[in-house]
């Protein structure tokens, strides 16, 4: 591939994954604006944001496979072209709901189609670079890509809710027209061209590639926590932990949350490649997770914050959680080419989808304790499953991903 192709790739995926992540936390940054619009009271926001929030996770689950096998079976790039038409639309009709009910229901078909975005452009980006720089190419990706939720926070402070649902589709339709430019990376051409076997999911089922794709999914548990609980409330969690008097504006909680996500993508990106080893840098992100939102929940309702240092706390946070891009570039590194956009896709959003159990568990808890150690007691869980399942999973740096994964040789006995 030509260096002129692959930069416009690299640009092309970038932008895709900026309005992707920015269309994936839109609901966060506009929960409290659209659902108070919308009639539901204070005290409800949080139990019907968190029903939504679900069901836009269902829809990413339910599109997880469907994307995966689209882009294994016919092409990386007409999953992204269908995933991108989907979720413009959806994200496009938000901005005409009427009630709750409605809005969850295109949020669930916005979820769908947001489900082939983010692991099929890693996926193209990964089979089109060598393996020394794949890494940066990545990292370049989601560096930009993660800005999208600061520019939603952004767009969100000057725009009513319904318009800027109306932006963010009209985005997403440009996107699609830039798409159109892009050409299946070489590694697919190939298997194309020597008619081997695509894609079979039984293949996942076999016990090797069964265990791998169970360990990459629960290594990204701990930055779901950090973006689908501890973000997504940070209003709630502002009750338990401001001084008394302190004035808590949950969009710059966001947006600081945001861009610490975006640095932390960038540095988990760059150190993976100076220290040559994905698994070294995971496990230092993990660390420093597990250490910051652990001293957050059970020494801040004691001490009590100013909002500033509250607003500091979440950009740490989220520079934590920005380790996301390693977890799904090991994700898509541990898999032969016949079905690395199936299990990265799918990794990427059956890790979104345990929001799902997450929240349900929260309210559970938080009936019994209060909302910090509620939160705490899943984040420690959350963070030693991590450990374990790293743990388990081989160093992909530089590893050759030319190849395709076959069904163990049977032998008679």
């Amino acid at each position: 591939m030509s260096s002129s192709s692959l930069r416009r790739a690299i640009i092309i995926c970038a932008l895709g994954y900026f309005i992707d992540v920015f269309d994936i936390q839109l609901f966060a940054v506009l929960r409290v604006s659209s659902l108070t619009d919308l009639g539901v009271a204070a005290d409800r926001l949080a139990a019907i944001g968190g029903y939504i929030l679900n069901v836009q996770m269902l829809g990413m689950i339910m599109g997880a496979f469907l994307w995966g096998w689209l882009g294994d079976r016919f092409g990386r790039l007409k999953a992204l072209y269908g995933s991108i038409l989907i979720y413009s639309l959806g994200t496009l009709t938000c901005s005409f709901v009427s009630d709750p009910i409605s809005y969850g229901l295109l949020r669930f078909i916005t979820g769908f189609g947001l489900a082939g975005e983010t692991g099929a452009a890693i996926t193209l980006v990964a089979e089109m670079m060598s393996r020394e720089k794949r890494g940066w190419g990545i990292t370049i990706i989601a560096g930009f890509g993660f800005l999208g939720p600061v520019f939603a926070v952004l767009t969100a402070l000057f725009l009513p809710w319904r318009q800027v649902y109306i932006f963010a589709g009209i985005l997403g339709l440009l996107l699609l027209i830039l798409r159109i430019r892009l050409t299946e990376p070489a590694m697919f051409l190939k298997i194309i061209e020597s008619k081997k076997q695509r894609i079979s999911l039984k293949l996942l089922a076999q016990p090797r590639q069964a265990f791998t794709l169970l360990c990459c999914i629960l290594t990204g548990l701990p930055m779901i926590y950090g973006w689908s609980l501890l973000n997504f409330f940070s209003m709630e969690f502002s009750s338990a932990v401001l001084k008394p008097g302190e004035v808590f504006n949950q969009k710059i909680c966001l947006m600081l949350f945001f861009l610490g996500t975006s640095c932390g993508d960038m540095l988990s990106g760059a150190i993976s490649q100076f220290w040559r080893s994905r698994r070294k840098t995971m496990l230092a992100f993990l660390v420093f997770g597990l250490l910051l939102s652990m001293s957050y929940l059970l020494i801040a309702p004691r001490v009590r914050l100013a909002a500033e240092a509250l607003y500091g706390i979440y950009f740490l946070i989220g520079l934590a959680a920005g380790a996301w891009i390693l977890f799904a570039t090991m994700a898509a590194e541990h898999f032969g080419t016949n079905v690395r956009a199936t299990t990265s896709i799918a990794t990427n959003n059956l890790v979104r989808g345990f929001t799902i159990p997450m929240i349900f568990a929260f309210h559970r808890l938080r009936e019994v304790m209060s909302i910090t150690d509620a939160a705490a007691l899943i984040g420690v869980v959350l963070y030693a499953v991590g450990f374990l399942a790293l743990s388990c999973l081989r160093e992909t740096h530089g590893v050759d991903l030319d190849y395709v994964e076959k069904f163990p040789r049977m032998t008679n006995t």
